[in-house]
């Protein structure tokens, strides 16, 4: 089974990265990394490649020149999956890059609908994500968004990468406002889920992450069941 569960280890330190890469190897797709990268450089790829898949989450937003910069770092250390904000307008074929490894991120799982009207100056965070993945589908080859806002977009031919997602046997209460279950997502066309705390602050994260996966392997087999 390939799993469809990035884990996040943006906020740990190399060492406790290490760690955990060791104990959850073959249970995820893989890593989403920024703090390692930044204490100890790109030269970290590799040796997170030998226990998975890498997402650099960077969400690049700058002029053209730089992000093409940046991005062609990124690409050249064989990150798998790179980002940058949707509303950069950044077109990755317009400055000679591929758009295979760059995901798309629409609007922040952490923004609440008061942030929303006050910084996008809408009501409707669906019809905005839905105009951002018109736009990304030519661009991009990933796109980041709540899978609340999934349904608008299920028809686009573009990999829906969802952060905020929270299992069903989680109760916690954190700053993410727009999250859904594992299942959910899937169930609305999500490829990619992004699974942070409920993993992470579980006693035995193997255990949680095979829970997890168990309940993602439902999900897909009832959404290839209503696919044909």
């Amino acid at each position: 089974m390939d799993s469809r569960i990035i884990l996040p280890l943006d906020h740990v330190q190399w060492d406790q990265a290490r760690d955990i890469m060791r104990r959850t190897e073959g249970l995820v797709w893989g890593y989403k990394i920024r703090r390692s990268v930044l204490d100890r450089g790109l030269t970290v790829i590799p040796d997170i490649k030998r226990h998975g898949r890498v997402m650099l989450d960077f969400k690049l937003y700058d002029i053209p020149s730089a992000m093409t910069e940046s991005l062609t770092l990124h690409l050249t250390a064989d990150a798998n999956i790179t980002t940058v904000h949707c509303t950069s307008g950044y077109d990755p074929a317009a400055h000679g890059l591929t758009k295979d490894h760059i995901a798309g991120v629409t609007i922040l799982t952490s923004m609440g609908r008061e942030d929303f009207k006050r910084y996008y100056r809408g009501e409707n965070p669906q019809q905005m994500v839905a105009q951002m993945a018109a736009e990304a589908v030519s661009r991009y080859a990933y796109l980041v968004c709540s899978a609340t806002d999934l349904e608008s977009i299920q028809a686009l031919d573009i990999k829906k990468i969802c952060p905020g997602i929270r299992p069903s046997w989680y109760q916690e209460d954190d700053d993410q406002h727009r999250t859904a279950t594992p299942a959910d997502a899937i169930r609305q066309g999500a490829d990619l889920l992004v699974i942070g705390r409920p993993l992470l602050g579980a006693d035995d994260i193997a255990g949680a992450l095979e829970r997890t996966n168990a309940e993602i392997e439902q999900a897909l087999t009832l959404r290839t069941a209503v696919e044909y």
